[in-house]
Parts: structure tokens; sequence; C-alpha cells
């Protein structure tokens, strides 16, 4: 595969995304009318908020799965509510998804693709491993 073009894109796409919900929870907070002191921790409540979200739907989503046994279609394992739920809590959750796949979860390949809309595999796919492999060194120098 050809992963000469990949870090640039992924990175631009990540910092965006995570400059972009930056961005949200700044102006959430000072929309709400809060002092600049305190508009200042929206953001941490706000992410807390998204990971209590997401912590809360990942046993649900796991049992949604079992729906999808029969396909090999690893993105038919997302397209129940609970599924549908984690994609749309965006790119905050990243580095969440980035800790599952580092445990072995191919199946987190799925929204990592869905949320930051990055063709990890540059349209060579091979396997699921080998693109959680990709997203690993994608998420290393995105961090770069």
């Amino acid at each position: 595969m050809i992963l000469n073009h990949l870090p640039n894109p992924a990175r631009r796409a990540v910092l965006a995304a995570l400059g972009g919900m930056a961005a949200v929870f700044a102006a959430g907070g000072a929309a709400a009318g809060r002092a600049s002191s305190a508009s200042a921790r929206p953001g941490k409540l706000e992410m807390r908020k998204v990971e209590d979200e997401y912590r809360r739907l990942i046993p649900l989503w796991r049992a949604e799965c079992q729906r999808f046994l029969v396909s090999s279609n690893t993105y038919d394992d997302w397209k129940g509510p609970h599924g549908k739920a984690i994609v749309a809590l965006g790119p905050a959750i990243i580095p969440l998804l980035i800790h599952e796949l580092r445990k072995g979860d191919i199946l987190f390949n799925v929204p990592l693709a869905l949320i930051t809309k990055v063709d990890i595999a540059n349209g060579e796919y091979v396997s699921e491993q080998a693109n959680s492999a990709l997203w690993l060194k994608w998420w290393e120098n995105a961090k770069a």
C-alpha cells in the first residue's frame, strides 16, 4: 500500500475535527452568557458528558451487535440506534475508539471512518486487521 500521502490529509482531518469540537464547546460557553473564567470549563465538562455517554452506549451497542452476527460487513454492526448514537458523538470520541483498536477490536474501524471521512486504506482493502494498523499509524501521525 502507498501511504506517503496519508499522514498529511489524515492529520488535517483529525486536527480540523478536534478543532471544530473545541470551537463548538467554546461558543456554547460564550453563548450561555458565562463569565470568561467559567467559559474555559465547558469544554472539559462537555467532553466528560460525551465520554460518559460513550461509556453508557458501548454495552448497549455490543448487545445490539448480536443481530448482525450473520453479516460479514462490519458496517452492519453500526446500523442500529446505539451504533448510530456512538458515531453521532463525533470527533470527541476518536481517542476512545483508538483505545478500542489497541485492545484488538477491529469493529471500531467503522466509526473512525464514518466520523473522520478518511479512507484509511486508500481504496486498497486488505483486511480489518490491516485497517486497524493503519488507523493506529494515522492516530500517531495526527498527534505528531
